[in-house]
């Protein structure tokens, strides 16, 4: 009508009060619930994880690897006879270990991919989707409109959706957060939050991971280097490349003289230190 004020406009409401039995009995229960279940799905991973398949042949081959590799940098402790004996067994003609490269694969399916572990991943993802289906159900039916938290930040109007999952209340201030949104701050969160805690708990079993995976090519794993099967080296080439270094290696033992020297330094120590000089 003329003459009449325009109807004021909705101002934020930003003096809602939170119940403490909604910190007790839906903020709290929420995250326990939503971490509880992050934690029995990672166990849930491993479970189902499938190993890949080792190859006999390419363990085989990587020992073999291995053993020239320590050969060569432990030589030096070795006697002359010693030395001659382990490198004939890899350097003799025809018949050493060196000459006997494992023969290529013939079947082209033998470069591709291991459906195992595809298979393992379509699991995994299943898993996934059916505990956070049902989680987000639970929580969107159980605890449907609550607001369990207010930020202390300011934030603009367009976070309103991303923070008011569920509650359709225009003239709420945005800071509010919904309990849906809650789960939804939780599920991305809580794979870190698990991280910090898992380092936390085991950190000597990531020390002892650690060791075993710089010791497995030396000693005999090798079976989990090449899982996708894709990028395979030459082995010819690899053999004829050790041959040669193996052949061009020089063997000095360390310990021929250890007598004279140990006695030396016994007795005479400048002796010792002119022998030195001299050498």
């Amino acid at each position: 009508l003329p003459g009449r004020p325009p109807p004021p406009l909705a101002m934020p409401v930003s003096n809602v009060v939170l119940d403490e039995k909604i910190r007790d009995f839906v903020f709290v229960p929420i995250f326990v619930v939503v971490m509880m279940v992050k934690a029995l799905m990672s166990n849930l991973m491993v479970l189902t994880k499938s190993e890949p398949k080792a190859n006999l042949k390419d363990m085989k081959t990587n020992n073999l690897m291995s053993r020239v590799k320590l050969l060569k940098s432990h030589a030096e402790w070795l006697k002359p006879k010693a030395f001659q004996s382990r490198k004939a067994f890899f350097m003799k003609k025809d018949e050493g270990a060196l000459w006997k490269p494992p023969p290529a694969p013939k079947d082209p399916l033998a470069s591709q991919p291991d459906p195992s572990a595809a298979a393992g991943m379509m699991k995994n993802q299943v898993v996934f989707i059916g505990l956070q289906g049902g989680l987000g159900y639970w929580v969107s039916y159980t605890f449907s409109g609550f607001l369990v938290a207010m930020l202390p930040l300011p934030l603009t109007f367009r976070f309103k959706p991303m923070m008011q999952r569920g509650v359709d209340v225009a003239a709420l201030d945005v800071r509010y957060v919904s309990s849906l949104s809650w789960y939804f701050i939780i599920l991305i969160c809580g794979h870190g939050l698990l991280n910090l805690y898992n380092v936390w708990r085991s950190a000597e079993m990531e020390e002892d991971g650690a060791l075993s995976a710089m010791m497995g090519p030396a000693m005999g794993g090798g079976a989990a280097a090449n899982p996708m099967g894709m990028g395979a080296p030459d082995m010819e080439k690899t053999y004829q490349g050790e041959r040669e270094n193996m052949e061009i290696f020089t063997h000095d033992f360390r310990l021929d003289d250890a007598e004279v020297q140990l006695w030396l330094k016994w007795n005479d120590p400048k002796a010792l230190a002119g022998l030195t000089t001299k050498a």
